[in-house]
C-alpha cells in the first residue's frame, strides 16, 4: 500500500461505482484541499477521494455528508453563471485562440465520425439551460428534440428552441418513446449509481441508436479532481468499462474532441459478450501512483502561484481558477479570460479582464494543464504582463 493511500474501516462494505467490488482505498491528503463546485463556486475543504483497487475507478464515497453537500450545491445550481446571459463555455484553439461553443464542437465531431441521419429523435439528458439542444437544433433541421432535467427552471427557453417537443422532468422511464441519439454533457460523473442509470437509458435508445457522453478528464486536467459534487472521476478506460458492464458496446472512448475532456460513444450491445470489461487488465498500482502524483502537482500549482509574492491574476473563470481562488484567497486581485462573454464584469468580487486590458506589470498564473498553459503563455506574451505556467506534470 502506497504511503499516499489508506484503507478505512468505514469503506469496507461500500461498492465501487463501476465494478461494484468492495475494494475502495482513500487518498487522505485530499481532505486538506479546498474544493470547487461544478458550476464554479469555491467550496470548503473536507472531501474524500477514493480509488477502487480492483478496477481503478477514482471516485467519492456517497455517504450522508457527500449527498448533503450535493443537495446544497444543486439547490442553487446555475450553469455558466459567470458568462453574459448564461452563454456556454467556449472552446479555444490552442494555437490561434479562435473559439467555438463546446457543444457545437462535440456534435460536429460526432457527425464526422459516426454520421447523422437526415431525420431522427434526440434526447439531451441533464439539459441545464439547453446548450446541447440549441447546438443540435442548428445542425439537424430534420430532427425532433427533447430535454430531460430534474428541474423546469429553463423550460420556457428550452421549449422555444426550434423543433423541441418538450422538456421532461419526470423519471427517465416515463419519457415516451425511444430516441436515435441520447446526449449527456457533463452528467454521468454526477450520478451516484451510474450503472443503474445507464440501464434505464438503454430502454430509451432506438435500435442502432447512439449514446454520447461528454465527461471531464482528470488525466489531462487534474483540477477536475477538486470538483466537490463529482461522484466519479473517469478515465477513457474506466468510462468504457462502466458502459460495457451496463450492457453497451463502446466504439469510441477518446480524448481530444474537446481539450481536457473525454468523449464516449456507445450503443446497446448486440450480445452479452459483445465487449468484455477491460479494467482487470489494467495495472491499478500505476493508477494509484498517477492520482497521487496529480494531487501533489495540484499542491505545487498553488505554491507556484504564490512564489512571486504580492497579488496576482488568474487566467480563466472556470474550475481551475475558482479552485485556485479558494486556495489563494486575497492573493488574487483579478481574472483574465479570452471568452468575450465572461469579461467586463466582476466575478467573485474581482474584475475580469480581456488579455489586452490586463494592467501592465501584472503577474498572471495560468491554471491549466502544462501543455495548454505553455501555449497560452506563448500566445499572450508581451504587453508588459508576465504569464506563469505551472510546473510540468510528472510522467
Amino acid at each position: 500500500m502506497s504511503e499516499s493511500m489508506e484503507n478505512s474501516g468505514d469503506l469496507a462494505s461500500v461498492p465501487c461505482n463501476v465494478c461494484l467490488e468492495q475494494a475502495l482505498v482513500e487518498f487522505p491528503v485530499y481532505r486538506t484541499f479546498h474544493r470547487v463546485t461544478s458550476d464554479c463556486r469555491p467550496w470548503p475543504a473536507g472531501g474524500r477521494m477514493l480509488m477502487c483497487s480492483r478496477c481503478g475507478c477514482v471516485q467519492k464515497v456517497a455517504d450522508a455528508k457527500f449527498r448533503s453537500e450535493c443537495d446544497e450545491i444543486y439547490n442553487s445550481y446555475t450553469p455558466y453563471y459567470q458568462a453574459k446571459g448564461g452563454a456556454e463555455q467556449a472552446v479555444f484553439d490552442t494555437t490561434s485562440g479562435e473559439s467555438s461553443p463546446r457543444s457545437r464542437r462535440v456534435l460536429e465531431r460526432l457527425a464526422k465520425e459516426f454520421g447523422l441521419a437526415a431525420t431522427g429523435r434526440m434526447l439531451d439528458v441533464g439539459s441545464g439551460n439547453g446548450a446541447m439542444i440549441r447546438a443540435f437544433s442548428q445542425m439537424a433541421a430534420g430532427w425532433s428534440l427533447a430535454g430531460s432535467d430534474l428541474t423546469d427552471r429553463y423550460r420556457d427557453s428550452i421549449q422555444a428552441i426550434p423543433r423541441v417537443e418538450r422538456l421532461y422532468t419526470c423519471p427517465l422511464e416515463e419519457i415516451p418513446g425511444t430516441f436515435n441519439l441520447i446526449t449527456m454533457s457533463h452528467v454521468l460523473e454526477h450520478v451516484i449509481e451510474p450503472r443503474g442509470f445507464l440501464a434505464l437509458l438503454k430502454a430509451k435508445l432506438a435500435p442502432g441508436g447512439l449514446l454520447l457522453a461528454q465527461l471531464p478528464s482528470y488525466q489531462h486536467n487534474p483540477f477536475e479532481l477538486m470538483v466537490a459534487d463529482h461522484a466519479s472521476h473517469f478515465s477513457a478506460d474506466t468510462a468504457r468499462d462502466l458502459l460495457q458492464r451496463a450492457g453497451y458496446e463502446v466504439p469510441a472512448s477518446v480524448e481530444g474532441w474537446v481539450p481536457k475532456e473525454l468523449s464516449v460513444v456507445a450503443r446497446v450491445a448486440t450480445s452479452p459478450n459483445a465487449d468484455r470489461p477491460t479494467s482487470l487488465a489494467r495495472n491499478v498500482e500505476e493508477v494509484k501512483s498517477f492520482v497521487a502524483s496529480r494531487l501533489k502537482w495540484l499542491a505545487q500549482a498553488v505554491e507556484t502561484a504564490r512564489a512571486g509574492g504580492g497579488r496576482i491574476g488568474l487566467f480563466g473563470t472556470s474550475i481551475a481558477a475558482t479552485w485556485l481562488l479558494a486556495e489563494l484567497g486575497e492573493t488574487v486581485a483579478f481574472f483574465v479570460d479570452e471568452d468575450v462573454n465572461r469579461t467586463e464584469a466582476n466575478w467573485n468580487g474581482r474584475p475580469v479582464y480581456r488579455p489586452a486590458d490586463v494592467p501592465a506589470g501584472s503577474r498572471v498564473f495560468v491554471g491549466l494543464a502544462p501543455v495548454l498553459a505553455e501555449s497560452v503563455c506563448r500566445r499572450l506574451a508581451g504587453h508588459g504582463v508576465t504569464y506563469v505556467p505551472p510546473v510540468p506534470l510528472p510522467a
